[in-house]
């Protein structure tokens, strides 16, 4: 054990500064020094945390949840991660950190609450944050580098190689979500006082709304109002540390179906960079969140809450409509953020709170399945009841076979919900698509100038064309309690052709790895998938492009089934020719007699699996047949003498695979 510390006394300086190395001792003589160690890395493992990006260009935030810590990382490859996955991430050792290591010190961090933390380090620290394994983070060194970003002003720990992802199941069950309202002044702000009355009145619209678009399944309770607190985080610093600097102190925890909301003074929106309103993104509508408001409106918090329930924003092309890739980019033209005024997760008007689209809600299951009416190929007219009417068909879904874009067509009157946020937005019928990568609902514009015009509609007599022209929609009529829209889809699946079957390929054996070939297409497929069966019948779990037999194929013949897929075609499915596996010794043929000329030696035929019905047998000298010995005994001779015996015993089953074993080889005594 090392001698204590002497630690110098803390100064109100701190609450500013992000590090402080205090009191050394004995200067560390030996390796590694600060200088030497300058990639020195800690494990990360927990539930990443994300904010949403409330205004273009603003940053998104991240964080990752170790139980009920909370530490912001940065980097640029973490965008790609879904919200509530869990993660393991290398992250670097801040500087200050490696130094005090170095340097033999004690190393004091200002945290939440306006505490402060002291880590006491060694060479030996850095030492293990610097070999090939990075430092668990409740190392000491791991402890002082995840302490390091919560103190105020303090960057994020950079993030140099994501490890590991798991992405979590998202369920959706009915809830009332619990909600802890705090008011908060920022470091650097002026109080704005909230009074309870105020913030339940927010809360309980909020909770009118969700419930409206829920079909009441999600609903926000009345909300647990404590009393208001300042912080010593600015927005400036990471919200994370602003959101659980409150939970800290007021014993909130971040659980499903609960979200912490701060409301923080409207000029903190000019004075240090805050948005008018952020929140972090879930997974699901049973997600916890945090969201803080500079407002005491009803569509900043809904909003808010709405990107805990993982609801992305409300967005427009500035196309009439192109190719989305995989990674969320548009082919030829940008996603708009807020295009779609007429969303809830669209742009704050404050003059009203209008419907969630159908792209969000149906994904999600906020929208009931049997409001969305699916259109196939040919010419379908629909008719379609205004969103906020909340009953009857309200979503057209058409799926281009061709590309796999999926259209949603809705209706939008200026009534119910979105009486008040439709005036400065055009109404009629919406055509919408969904990114998943972002994830957003997506407006087309059938007249688009670049930039939100507020009239992205469908009016009566206009079409709107898919960017490949196969699928047309066109608004027949329109009032203010229905619309008509005909849908003509002509994209329809082209084939695959088969030009060479698929093979099977390697030792036809127990034990042994078999490889399907995936057999030749025209056009060459995007995917493929794989069925391997054992006499016809599909074997649990043999879905992969190789397959290592088991006692269970002994005897039986398998083939393998790849189906090709790729958009625009119909998937296709072609089997390979059979290939047998023998019957299978699980206990070897063995010899058995005394290996000298002039003795008889027999044939232990061993153990099978299935049981053979009849044995044949074949003697070898020296790894060469004898000719016509082939019964289940044999005499040795002078020829023999300082020879290698053995035999090949071969079993037979009606309807089985032959399988045949040798013995071990015997040298007969000279």
């Amino acid at each position: 054990m090392r001698a204590p510390r002497l630690v110098s006394a803390l100064v109100p300086a701190l609450l500013t500064a992000a590090l402080v190395v205090t009191a050394a001792s004995s200067a560390s003589a030996g390796p590694p020094s600060a200088a030497t160690a300058p990639d020195a890395r800690v494990r990360l493992t927990g539930t990443l945390l994300a904010t949403a990006v409330e205004r273009p260009g603003d940053k998104q935030w991240f964080a990752v949840r170790e139980g009920r810590r909370i530490v912001p990382v940065t980097g640029a490859s973490l965008p790609g991660i879904t919200p509530g996955s869990t993660v393991a991430l290398d992250v670097t050792v801040p500087a200050p950190i490696t130094t005090a290591a170095a340097s033999d010190r004690v190393v004091t961090v200002p945290g939440l609450g306006g505490r402060t933390v002291q880590h006491d380090l060694s060479p030996s620290d850095l030492q293990a944050a610097s070999d090939s394994t990075p430092a668990p983070a409740d190392s000491p060194i791991g402890r002082a580098t995840t302490d390091s970003p919560r103190a105020p002003g303090a960057a994020a720990l950079p993030v140099v190689k994501v490890v590991k992802v798991t992405q979590a199941l998202a369920a959706y069950t009915p809830a009332t979500r619990s909600i802890t309202y705090v008011e908060v002044t920022p470091r650097g702000d002026t109080p704005s006082p909230v009074t309870s009355t105020q913030a339940r009145t927010q809360v309980s619209a909020v909770d009118s709304f969700w419930s409206d678009n829920s079909r009441a399944t999600v609903r926000l309770g009345v909300p647990t109002v404590k009393p208001a607190l300042s912080s010593p985080y600015s927005c400036s610093d990471s919200p994370f540390n602003l959101w659980f600097d409150i939970a800290d102190r007021v014993g909130w925890e971040l659980a499903a179906n609960s979200s912490l909301v701060l409301k923080i003074p409207l000029n903190s929106y000019d004075n240090s960079g805050c948005s008018w309103g952020l929140g972090t993104l879930g997974d699901s509508p049973n997600s916890g969140g945090m969201v803080y408001t500079a407002t005491l409106g009803t569509q900043t918090v809904a909003h808010e809450i709405g990107h805990n329930m993982s609801f992305g924003h409300a967005n427009a092309l500035s196309c009439r409509d192109a190719a989305l890739s995989t990674s969320g980019t548009w082919s030829g033209c940008s996603e708009m953020a807020y295009g779609d005024g007429i969303d809830v997760m669209g742009p704050d008007t404050e003059s009203g709170t209008p419907m969630l689209s159908s792209p969000q809600a149906l994904t999600v299951g906020t929208l009931e399945s049997s409001a969305a009416a699916t259109v196939g190929t040919g010419s379908t007219t629909v008719t379609l009841k205004p969103m906020s009417g909340r009953a009857g068909v309200r979503v057209a879904r058409v799926t281009n076979a061709q590309t796999g874009a999926l259209y949603y067509v809705e209706y939008r009157t200026a009534a119910g919900r979105d009486a008040l946020a439709t005036p400065r937005f055009g109404t009629g019928v919406k055509v919408l698509r969904y990114n998943p990568a972002q994830p957003s609902s997506v407006l087309l514009d059938p007249t688009p100038n670049g930039f939100m015009d507020g009239d992205a509609t469908l009016h009566p007599g206009a079409s709107l064309t898919s960017y490949d022209g196969k699928v047309v929609f066109t608004t027949i009529s329109a009032t203010s309690t229905e619309a008509t829209v005909r849908i003509v889809n002509n994209a329809t699946l082209a084939p695959f052709v088969l030009t060479s079957s698929p093979t099977i390929t390697g030792t036809k054996g127990v034990g042994k790895t078999l490889t399907a070939s995936k057999g030749t297409w025209s056009p060459t497929p995007s995917s493929y998938t794989y069925r391997w069966r054992r006499n016809g019948a599909n074997i649990s779990g043999a879905t992969r492009s190789t397959y290592v037999p088991t006692q269970s194929d002994a005897g039986r013949y398998l083939t393998v089934t790849v189906t090709a897929k790729r958009t625009g075609y119909t998937s296709k499915s072609a089997t390979s020719a059979r290939a047998g596996i023998p019957i299978y010794a699980t206990t070897r043929p063995y010899l058995k007699g005394t290996m000298r000329a002039g003795q008889t030696l027999t044939v232990m035929v061993g153990a099978w699996t299935p049981k053979p019905s009849t044995y044949t047998y074949k003697w070898y000298r020296d790894g060469v047949a004898k000719t016509g010995q082939t019964a289940k005994t044999y005499t040795l001779n002078n020829g023999d003498k300082g020879k290698q015996i053995h035999a090949k015993v071969t079993v037979r089953r009606t309807g089985y695979v032959t399988g045949s074993m040798t013995t071990p080889r015997k040298t007969v005594a000279r």
